[in-house]
C-alpha cells in the first residue's frame, strides 16, 4: 500500500542544466545583440528557464554576463600537456575551433564594447585578462625551466604571435573558404606552431 503520509511535492524539480545552459545562451545572445539589446527576459526565452529561476540566481545583467565570460575560461590544465608545442597547439586549437564556431566573435564585440562600456566592461574584462595572462605566462615559464626556450623569452609575444596569426588568418579568409579552413585545420594550427617556435628559438631538451 503506498505511503500517503508525506506531503505532495511542490513545483517542478530543479534543472541541473540550468545554469551551464542559461550561461551558454548569455553568450550566444550577446554576440548576436551584443550589450545594449541584451537583456534577462531574452535569456529566459531563448534558453526555456523561467524568469523567477533566472533573476534569483542572476539579478542583473551585469552579473549575468560576467559569469557568462568567467565559465568560458578554459581549466588552466588545458594548456598543460608536458611539451611547449603541445601546449601551444592546444591554444591554436581552441582559438580556431572559437573562430569556426563563432564564439570568437564575442572577443570582437567586447574588445569594441569595452570602449564603449568601460564601467561594465572594463573590470570584468580585466579579471579574465589577469587569468588569462597568468595562464599564458605559465606555459612559457614551464617551458623555459624544461630548457625549451631561453630564459627572457617573452610569454606575450609567443602566445600572441600564435593567437593572434590564427584570429587574424581566420578574419580574411572568405567566407566560401571556411570550410577549407575547416577541413585543413590540424595541418594548419601546426603549421603556425611551429613557424612560431622555430621564432622563438625552441630546442628539445632531450637533445
Amino acid at each position: 500500500m503506498p505511503d500517503t503520509t508525506a506531503g505532495p511535492s511542490r513545483g517542478r524539480p530543479a534543472d541541473p542544466e540550468i545554469e551551464a545552459r542559461v550561461l551558454a545562451t548569455t553568450l550566444e545572445l550577446y554576440r548576436e545583440v551584443g550589450w545594449a539589446r541584451l537583456n534577462l527576459d531574452l535569456v529566459a526565452r531563448r534558453a526555456s528557464v523561467g524568469k523567477a529561476a533566472l533573476y534569483r540566481r542572476w539579478p542583473t545583467k551585469e552579473q549575468l554576463i560576467t559569469a557568462a565570460l568567467a565559465a568560458r575560461i578554459p581549466p588552466p590544465d588545458v594548456f598543460d600537456t608536458g611539451t611547449l608545442r603541445g601546449d601551444l597547439l592546444a591554444v591554436a586549437h581552441l582559438t580556431l575551433q572559437q573562430a569556426l564556431d563563432g564564439s570568437g566573435l564575442i572577443d570582437i564585440r567586447l574588445s569594441l564594447e569595452e570602449k564603449i562600456y568601460p564601467e561594465m566592461f572594463g573590470e570584468t574584462l580585466a579579471q579574465i585578462g589577469r587569468e588569462q595572462i597568468q595562464s599564458a605566462r605559465n606555459i612559457i615559464l614551464r617551458a623555459i625551466e624544461r630548457g625549451e626556450l631561453p630564459a627572457g623569452t617573452s610569454p606575450a609575444m609567443v602566445l600572441d604571435a600564435v593567437a593572434g596569426t590564427i584570429k587574424h588568418h581566420y578574419l580574411m579568409t572568405p567566407v566560401d573558404r571556411r570550410d577549407a579552413l575547416r577541413a585543413d585545420s590540424v595541418n594548419y594550427v601546426e603549421r603556425v606552431v611551429d613557424f612560431v617556435l622555430t621564432a622563438a628559438g625552441h630546442r628539445n631538451p632531450a637533445a
